[in-house]
C-alpha cells in the first residue's frame, strides 16, 4: 500500500528511524554503565526505555515500507556514555531525549508546510511520546536532586527509578 502525498517527507522520516535507533543503542549502553555500578532496578529501566524506541523505530519502518520507501540504516558510532555519576547520566538521557524531539518537531513542522496530513497525524503520536519522555526524565533528574549525592545515594536512586517504569 502506497500512502499518497508523502513521498517528500521520506528521507526525513528515514533520519528519524536512524534518530530512534541511535537512541535505543544509547539507552542500551547506558544500561551497561548502571549494570558496572551495581544499580540493578536503573539498568532494568534503561533496558526497557531502549526497548520502546525499538517499538518506535519500527513505527517509522513500517510507514516508510507504506510509502514504498528504499529505507536506509545508517552507520552509527558506538555510544559513549562520559558520564561519572547517575545525575549526569540522566541528564545526558534528557539531552538525547530533547534532540529526538527536535527532530520530530522539524518534521511535523515540515508535514504541516507541505500539506501532508497522512504523516502530520502519522508524528502526532511521536510528539505525545516525546512529550511524555521528557517529562519523564526531568522528573528523573528532580528525584535525584532530591535524594542528594550522600553516601548511600546510589542505592536510593537505583530503588527510585527502578520502581518507576512506565506501564
Amino acid at each position: 500500500m502506497t500512502v499518497t502525498n508523502s513521498g517528500a517527507l521520506a528521507p526525513q522520516l528515514n533520519e528519524l528511524l536512524n534518530g530512534e535507533m541511535e537512541a535505543a543503542r544509547f539507552y542500551f549502553q547506558a544500561a551497561a554503565w548502571c549494570n558496572q555500578r551495581n544499580m540493578a532496578g536503573c539498568q532494568a529501566f534503561l533496558l526497557a526505555q531502549a526497548t520502546e524506541e525499538l517499538d518506535h523505530m519500527h513505527r517509522f519502518l513500517a510507514y516508510l515500507f507504506d510509502l514504498d520507501f528504499a529505507v536506509r540504516i545508517a552507520d552509527m558510532q558506538a555510544p559513549k556514555i562520559e558520564a561519572q555519576t547517575p545525575r549526569e547520566l540522566f541528564a545526558a538521557i534528557l539531552e538525547t531525549e530533547r534532540k529526538v524531539t527536535r527532530n520530530i518537531y522539524a518534521a511535523t513542522t515540515r508535514a504541516e508546510e507541505e500539506g501532508d496530513h497522512a504523516t502530520f497525524e502519522f508524528l502526532q503520536w511521536f510528539v505525545r511520546e516525546q512529550r511524555e519522555e521528557e517529562t519523564l526524565f526531568s522528573a528523573i533528574l528532580d528525584k535525584i536532586d532530591l535524594i542528594g549525592d550522600g553516601p548511600h545515594s546510589n542505592y536510593f536512586i537505583d530503588r527510585e527509578i527502578g520502581s518507576s517504569r512506565k506501564e
